[in-house]
């Protein structure tokens, strides 16, 4: 276990604790900071919650554990009910902000200088997303000429944002809650770029794919096996088709792909979560069925 610990804090821990010790005192930290998490949002004091969360960040962004300690954490029993509710913990979270976003975009004189000028946690929240975005650029190799469907875009689809500003492509942002399409329609009017960024209140499990390009499937669309079964029975032999999921640690801001939801395709690359980074992006291609007996 000490050969596997990854250089910088832990290592130094691993002289005072067994490995299997010190991975269970991590994994007790991190429910200690979801239950102080959980007490502030309870609480009432927004910059208490806040602070809170960022601590438990802060810890699940930290890259200290190797791929196998992380995943030893992750499946620990005792640790299943702070995973959910971590999870739920920044989903809450991210939806008041993406709220609080739309409600200064759609007030202020120039949305697209105030996206460019915002600060604190607002700044950081959209500086994630506009790299996770370049990495899926890269990733897939958008360009001018492709037209994107991006499912489970939300009230504010920052990437798609990206892609329509950084490329010039078209995007058809896909969201099945009307209220959050709505929003995010609203939201695009305001910034000038309807012309290239559409708004899509549909069932991402039944939304006709033939003329895309390039498919995103964001990490909170569901249910993934009709997404992707609908993805495969209309979208064009070669459509590059992406998925965002979670690794490590990370599992506990997001729930994590499950690959036989991505049925009938399997990941044949990755854009991998690092430092502030959440969210791994999987770019995807059909399962090879080869005859039995075939190498």
């Amino acid at each position: 276990m000490e050969e596997r610990i990854q250089d910088g804090l832990l290592r130094g821990l691993a002289g005072f604790y067994p490995g299997s010790e010190l991975l269970q005192r991590f994994g007790e930290h991190i429910q200690s900071l979801v239950e102080a998490a959980e007490r502030t949002a309870e609480g009432g004091d927004p910059e208490r919650h806040l602070a809170a969360l960022l601590a438990l960040e802060a810890v699940l962004l930290s890259d200290l554990l190797s791929e196998p300690e992380a995943r030893e954490v992750v499946h620990r029993a005792e640790l299943q009910g702070a995973m959910a509710a971590s999870q739920r913990l920044f989903a809450d979270f991210e939806c008041r902000l993406e709220d609080a976003f739309v409600a200064d975009i759609a007030r202020v004189r120039h949305p697209l200088r105030y996206l460019n000028d915002c600060e604190s946690e607002t700044r950081s929240y959209l500086a994630r997303y506009r790299a996770l975005a370049a990495a899926e650029i890269a990733l897939a190799g958008i360009g001018p000429e492709d037209r994107v469907a991006f499912v489970g875009a939300g009230c504010l689809p920052i990437t798609a944002l990206e892609y329509v500003r950084t490329r010039g492509c078209r995007v058809d942002a896909i969201e099945i809650l009307r209220d959050r399409a709505a929003q995010a329609g609203e939201i695009i009017e305001h910034l000038g770029l309807s012309d290239r960024l559409q708004v899509v209140a549909a069932d991402g499990g039944t939304v006709d794919f033939a003329g895309y390009s390039v498919i995103l499937v964001g990490v909170l669309a569901e249910p993934k096996s009709a997404i992707f079964a609908r993805i495969a029975g209309s979208a064009a032999a070669d459509a590059r088709v992406l998925c965002r999921t979670t690794e490590g640690l990370r599992q506990f801001i997001y729930r994590p792909t499950a690959p036989r939801s991505l049925l009938p395709y399997e990941a044949q690359a990755i854009s991998r979560a690092r430092g502030f980074q959440t969210l791994s992006t999987l770019c995807l291609g059909k399962v090879s069925l080869k005859p039995e007996g075939a190498v």
